[in-house]
Parts: C-alpha cells; structure tokens; sequence
C-alpha cells in the first residue's frame, strides 16, 4: 500500500512537472496574427480573441468568445459589426464559451483570409435582445 502511494505522488509530480515544461516551452508562431476584443459593463465580463494563423501556405482562423457573469443559463447571440456569427448559452454561473475554427483559407495579396476576417476597430456584441455588451478589436501580434 505505501508503495502504491508512493509510486502515485511520484507520478502525480511528474506528470505536473511535464506540464509546466510544455507550458512553459510552447511558443505561439511569430507569423500568427492575433486580435482581441474585451469589455466589462457592470458585473459583466466580456473578453473575445481572433486569430488567422499561416499554415501550408493557407490560412486557419479562430474566434474564442468569452463571457462572465452574465444571465444564468441564458442563450445569447454573438454578432461581429451586426452579422451574427453564432451563439453561446451560459451556465448556472453565468459564464459561457463560443468557439470557431475555419481551417484552409486561401490568403489574398495581403496575405489575409480572402473571406470574412476581422479587422482593428471591427465590433463584437454578445447579447439578447436589446441587452447586450460589445466591445472593438484592436491587433495585439
């Protein structure tokens, strides 16, 4: 029994230790460009990140939407500059996660997505109805 213990508290500090490395290690590609979008409005928290990174000589983009303290389990729509690109629905704690990937876009002559991308200034709104928070994305990489 003490061995199995043991041999457990071994493991358990070595598999932190291999996550920490990683972590620590991992670096994001220099040739990623990176927006972010964040706001608070009263108790609300909103916090939203674009990403186009070059792959193959193609382009794959990502949004993270994130929302804290929101209405408690409640279905909000998220919109960039009034298109609707999708919605979240928040927990029991009012927090809620959105998430998009498009893999394999043909960049243009700027070497962006040819297709819909976000630019500085570009507006995202999480919200329902006429209650919602928003907030413009500004290039940080």
């Amino acid at each position: 029994m003490f061995l199995t213990r043991k041999f457990a508290s071994i493991l358990s500090v070595l598999v932190l230790a291999l996550m920490a490395f990683n972590t620590a290690t991992a670096q994001a590609n220099p040739e990623d460009k990176i927006w972010t979008a964040n706001a608070t409005q009263g108790a609300v928290v909103l916090k939203a990140k674009y990403k186009e990174s070059p792959e193959n000589g193609l382009i794959d983009q990502t949004l993270e939407v994130q929302i804290e303290r929101a209405p408690q389990n409640t279905t909000l729509k998220i919109t960039i500059n009034g298109r609707s690109v999708g919605t979240m629905t928040t927990d029991a704690f009012g927090r809620g996660t959105f998430r998009r990937d498009i893999f394999g876009v043909v960049p243009g002559p700027d070497g962006r997505p040819t297709g819909p991308r976000i630019n500085d200034s570009d507006v995202i709104r999480v919200g329902r109805g006429n209650l919602g928070i928003s907030a413009e994305f500004v290039r940080i990489q």
